[in-house]
């Protein structure tokens, strides 16, 4: 039986809409004939398939035009509708015109007289207007957007591939609950969630769900009250949203009405003024409930269901809030409707004065509720993400770009699964946290930057990162504080205790942690705290910490002021300074790869200084130890050979070749004797005796004795230098910390001799044979052939003293306008090389904790009477210094007593290096130089040589001919006196 209700009186205005339109649309078919006829007559019959083509082409363009517009969707939504009735009103309409009236008879005749030209003219008008939008909307679609910065935005989620939080299927559960509700008088949904969970996301999900599976049963309005905060009647905002949602969705003809005197209801007396006249319109005296039932009977005889969704309800003040509760229950009565509300309670409640009571009401104004939550492990997923697969889920961000975070990421992942993880996820526990932080990662130009191979700490550098995003005050003070070579109050200080030194922070650091709050105070005990880092005993840290922790901000560890750098200003170190490279590539040595091959990457260059290289080298050599025999041999093969490429300048890199004669012995010492296949043998005598025989090149060494390889001839006095300075640092009272090498040198020859005991006395044993031996390679090369050790030092070049980082070094003190300076530390290294090998060959000082001297042995035997001191003067006294072979070796003379100065004198308070009788006399043989004095001296100052303009530069002091020479000359007449043995 038909209810009352259902009946309603018909819209008039509807069908009258729709008769106007029937009798206007087959009039404009009529005068289209018409004037087509007028149109008919220009066109040359010449022409017709140009005619024929233009015409098409009009057509195509107005198909097109109507497609674009959408007026498929609409006359399917028409014929959807099965309005019969205004079907047949609209044919009532069309067929009207078909009755005379003179009126529209004579416009007809005016029309057909029109020429066809002004015809042309109207369709060359209405095709350029149609034509106009379409145009400009193809030229943007073709034009290239400029490139722009990629950040994740916070857009809700729209499809599937971007669920990170996995919220579909529980949204599409909700979706089928509310569709299977049925007809209910006020059912409202709440789905309550804190911000950042993915409301939005969630019921972008279910309304997918409603347009995919129920399309033609539901009608969704979403409604953002946010947008409308400030309009003072949001009921009437409401009503509009749901017309047009309605209307784009049903043809619905009668809705219109039925919702506008809804929204007069709503709105009340209207007021308005006309020619100064004030005017009052009260609404019909309809009910709303009334008009509420008109829209239901619309939604239900077209069976359709209404879902408005009102999100943000949350994100306004407490005013809107109740404004927008009380709008949704004044239409409880639409039973083709349900609501579902989007808010966070605890939001909702502080913004309130009187919490609880808002938070009752709200219990009980939704009838059902669900909570939404984020868990951790799909945060987590999300940080794991291969960006190589799934790279679509964050357009915005090129994929390889997001690859390059991966660290940081991985980092933050590991942070949220383990103790303290239920912390982490209240700083940055929501995925809209979690978007703000990687934004300010990729801020950051991170992706820049390699951080695989950087010594940051990741966790430290998140911790840093949550302070700055969360706690800008504290951030700001430890930036003040630890930043342009300061070590404030936040980062380890290091004091003795109980005769131990130890890290402690600053004195009030805990009191300080406590006033920042709950969060602040776990943050910075997580950087800075010296329990809660839990780093171990002050001196056995290990050296990839102490590079790499934010806690450390003192010289040479400023770790701290880098890490806030490339927060605030996005400078990250370059590789070369960093621990990590040099620390990768021994790890690449150790795996296997030729350590040629290591060295030939880019940051390795020596064109760029020696200090890559240096740092490679020790870092390789304090981890030899574990080294297979293959890896041990190539590290000491590649040194050896590499040392000639080096600097001895003792310039910013500090002289690697020097250097690297120590690590040579450090690594013979760790690593150049047997290993099993496990581990390394014991150091056993018989084990160890292998280093003797890598240095003398003897066993299954033979031919690749280092002293041979280090003095080669093609190496030259440079090689000799470099094998005195390593027989020196193989002494063992220099207590070098390589007692491997010094047991091996002092077994050689009896692999029972004891290695414990008086110091002295084995680092005269030890040191014995390879004395004589690295003497016998200079006696070959110098002595027997006569040949002057000091000519071919003063020949030798910038080249052969800087290495292959000589371009580096002239570009770089061209630039600070100090060439001087790298002229003066060139001669300088000359002068100290020339000295160093003639005191160390000459020296007959036993072991005194500063290494035993060459000249303290024999050439052969172990009478140890000082032979090789004895055939040193007679070599420089009778080639090198003898002005009878070379008036240059004249000069060689005077420059070695400049070379010999001391600086126990003083003149007017400042110190003076002056030449003395004990400093002339400490090495060379003072009978000998007495008796050189004698038999030379009147030749020497027959020759005037202080009027010569030559300085002598060494490491401390400069001498110049003019004013020391007669110096020299005065205390050579000293040592002439007292030494000269006058033969009877």
């Amino acid at each position: 039986m038909i209810d009352s209700t259902t009946v309603k009186m018909p819209e008039l205005q509807v069908f009258g809409k729709t008769l106007v339109l029937g009798a206007l649309l087959v009039e404009l078919a009529k005068i289209s004939y018409i004037a087509g006829g007028s149109l008919s007559s220009v066109l040359s019959d010449r022409h017709n398939l140009a005619w024929l083509l233009g015409i098409g082409g009009c057509v195509c363009l107005v198909i097109w035009y109507l497609f674009i517009r959408g007026f498929g969707t609409t006359a399917k939504r028409v014929m959807r509708s099965r309005r019969i009735d205004l079907l047949a009103i609209f044919i009532l309409g069309g067929s009207a015109t078909m009755i005379p009236v003179p009126i529209v008879t004579e416009a007809h005749a005016h029309i057909g007289k029109i020429d066809g030209h002004w015809i042309l003219l109207l369709l060359a008008f209405v095709f350029l207007v149609i034509a106009s939008p379409l145009i400009r909307a193809l030229t943007m679609w073709r034009k290239e957007r400029p490139p722009q910065m990629y950040f994740l935005t916070d857009d809700e989620v729209t499809n599937d591939a971007n669920d990170v939080l996995a919220s579909r299927e529980s949204a599409v559960e909700f979706a089928k609950g509310v569709l299977a509700s049925g007809s209910s008088n006020g059912l409202i949904y709440g789905v309550d969630g804190p911000w950042g969970v993915g409301k939005t996301s969630f019921l972008n999900f279910a309304c997918n769900y409603w347009r995919q599976e129920a399309s033609n049963q539901v009608i969704i309005v979403r409604f953002e009250p946010l947008r409308y905060a400030s309009d003072p009647d949001l009921a009437d905002r409401l009503i509009r949203e749901l017309t047009a949602e309605i209307q784009s969705q049903v043809y619905v003809p009668e809705f219109r009405p039925a919702a506008n005197r809804y929204s007069r209801m709503l709105k009340g007396k209207a007021d308005f003024s006309f020619l100064g006249f004030s005017f009052s319109l009260e609404p019909s005296p309809e009910t709303v409930d009334e008009l509420l039932d008109d829209i239901d009977i619309v939604l239900e005889r077209n069976s359709l269901r209404l879902v408005v969704v009102v999100d943000d309800l949350d994100r306004l003040d407490a005013k809107a809030v109740n404004d927008v509760l009380f709008m949704v229950r004044r239409t409880f009565r639409l039973k083709q409707a349900a609501y579902v509300l989007c808010y966070d309670t605890e939001n909702l409640v502080e913004s309130n004065d009187d919490g609880e009571r808002a938070r009752q009401f709200l219990e009980k104004f939704v009838n059902i509720k669900l909570s939404l939550f984020v868990d951790s492990a799909s945060l987590r997923s999300f940080l794991r993400t291969d960006w190589n697969r799934n790279g679509s889920q964050f357009p915005s961000i090129p994929a390889d770009t997001m690859l390059k975070l991966e660290a940081v990421l991985s980092e933050l992942a590991v942070m949220l699964e383990d103790e303290n993880a239920a912390t982490y996820m209240r700083l940055i526990g929501d995925l809209r946290k979690l978007k703000r932080f990687v934004n300010a990662v990729l801020q950051m130009r991170l992706e820049r930057t390699n951080l695989a191979r950087t010594d940051f700490n990741l966790r430290d550098l998140i911790n840093l990162m949550l302070l700055h995003l969360n706690y800008p005050g504290i951030f700001r003070r430890i930036y003040v504080e630890e930043t342009e070579g300061r070590s404030g109050f936040f980062s380890l200080k290091t004091e003795r205790m109980n005769q131990r030194t130890v890290h402690v922070n600053s004195p009030g650091f805990l009191e300080y942690t406590q006033t920042n709050g709950e969060l602040g105070e776990f943050l910075l005990r997580q950087l800075f705290e010296v329990d809660t880092l839990d780093l171990g005993e002050y001196g056995s840290i290990d050296e990839s910490v102490l590079v790499a922790r934010a806690c450390f901000n003192s010289t040479p560890h400023r770790n701290l002021e880098a890490f806030l750098l490339l927060i605030v200003r996005f400078a990250a170190p370059e590789p070369r300074e960093t621990f990590r490279l040099y620390q990768d590539a021994v790890t690449r040595v150790a795996n296997g790869n030729p350590i040629s091959d290591v060295l030939s990457d880019a940051e390795f260059s020596l064109a760029d200084g020696n200090h890559a290289h240096d740092e490679f080298w020790r870092i390789l050599v304090s981890q030899s130890h574990s080294f297979d025999t293959a890896t041990a041999q190539q590290s000491i093969e590649t040194l050896v050979e590499m040392i000639p490429r080096y600097s001895l300048v003792n310039l910013e890199d500090r002289g690697l070749r020097g250097r690297s004669i120590y690590n040579l012995i450090r690594l013979l010492d760790r690593a150049g004797w047997r290993r099993t296949d496990a581990q390394r043998a014991d150091n056993t005598p018989e084990n160890i005796v292998e280093i003797a025989h890598r240095i003398y090149g003897e066993g299954s060494y033979l031919g690749q004795g280092l002293i041979d390889r280090l003095a080669g001839h093609s190496r030259g006095v440079l090689g000799v230098y470099d094998l005195l300075l390593f027989r020196l640092q193989c002494s063992a009272d220099r207590q070098g910390q390589v007692q491997n090498l010094h047991a091996a040198l002092i077994v050689y020859n009896d692999l029972t001799a004891p290695t414990t005991g008086n110091l002295n006395a084995l680092t005269v044993s030890g040191m014995r044979t390879i004395t004589q031996r690295v003497f016998a390679k200079f006696r070959v090369r110098y002595i027997i052939p006569s040949v002057n050790l000091f000519d071919e030092f003063d020949t030798l070049t910038h080249a052969d003293l800087l290495g292959e980082s000589l371009p580096y070094y002239i570009t770089s003190f061209t630039h600070q306008g100090q060439m001087d300076r790298l002229e003066n530390s060139v001669e300088a290294t000359r002068s100290l090389a020339k000295s160093f090998v003639v005191y160390q060959l000459l020296n007959r000082h036993a072991p005194t904790g500063s290494g035993v001297g060459c000249g303290f042995y024999d050439s052969t035997g172990d009478a140890d009477q000082g032979e090789i001191a004895y055939l040193m003067n007679q070599y420089l006294f009778e080639v090198c210094f003898n002005p009878n072979i070379a008036p240059e070796n004249a000069e060689h003379f005077l420059n070695y007593c400049l070379l010999s100065l001391s600086s126990d004198n003083w003149a007017h308070g400042n110190e003076r290096y002056q030449p003395s009788v004990q400093g002339m006399t400490s090495v060379m043989d003072p009978h000998e130089l007495a008796r050189y004095w004698d038999v030379h001296g009147h030749w020497f100052r027959s020759q005037n040589y202080p009027a010569i303009t030559k300085k002598v530069i060494s490491l401390n002091y400069v001498a110049s001919y003019a004013e020391d020479i007669p110096l020299v000359y005065a205390v050579l007449d000293q040592v002439q006196a007292q030494f000269l043995v006058v033969v009877p």
